[in-house]
């Protein structure tokens, strides 16, 4: 009876016995001898892009959780009437004489924060507070005289980004007379 079925299955179709070998011997001993010889690279190639998203994902973190203590210190210290928190202080250095200091800028105290400008930024400005300076200035052009001001007033009393300081200020200046006194 084995006579009949081997006839059999070469006369069906000739390469179905190559076709199983292939498929059930051939390609799993192919498979493993390709993972074997390949693992370290894959391995590697693994650890490195974990280890970068990692990376990536503290860097990130660090930002955040920076950015969310100073917002809530400002806010408590808004809330108790303190003003702005007060800077660390820096570690001891000697004194130097009146010829040795160089000149410092007249310190401008920072404006109170306006919450009807903050409102008006966030309307206009989505994620206003996550953006970088040159996000937000490619943005100011798009702005009316109000919006404008309102950045200005905003970025003043919060992260005070030169950037975005002089650019609200000149589209306000480049506008004409009847708009930015609206």
């Amino acid at each position: 009876m084995s006579d009949d079925v081997g006839p059999a299955i070469e006369r069906d179709d000739p390469h179905a016995l190559h076709r199983a070998l292939d498929f059930f011997v051939f390609a799993p001993v192919g498979l493993v001898l390709t993972v074997a010889e390949d693992l370290p690279n894959v391995i590697a190639k693994g650890r490195q892009r974990v280890e970068s998203e990692i990376s990536n994902a503290r860097v990130v973190g660090k930002f955040f959780v920076a950015q969310s203590q100073r917002e809530i210190a400002q806010r408590l210290n808004a809330l108790w009437g303190r003003g702005t928190p007060e800077a660390p202080t820096a570690p001891h250095q000697p004194e130097r004489t009146a010829a040795q200091a160089p000149e410092a800028p007249p310190a401008t105290p920072k404006p109170a924060p306006d919450p009807a400008a903050e409102a008006i930024v966030h309307a206009a400005l989505a994620d206003y507070d996550t953006l970088s300076a040159s996000q937000v200035v490619r943005r100011l052009e798009s702005l009316g005289p109000d919006e404008l001001r309102a950045v200005h007033r905003h970025e003043a009393s919060h992260r005070n980004r030169r950037t975005i300081l002089n650019r609200a200020t000149q589209l306000l200046d480049e506008m004409p007379a009847s708009t930015s006194t609206e």
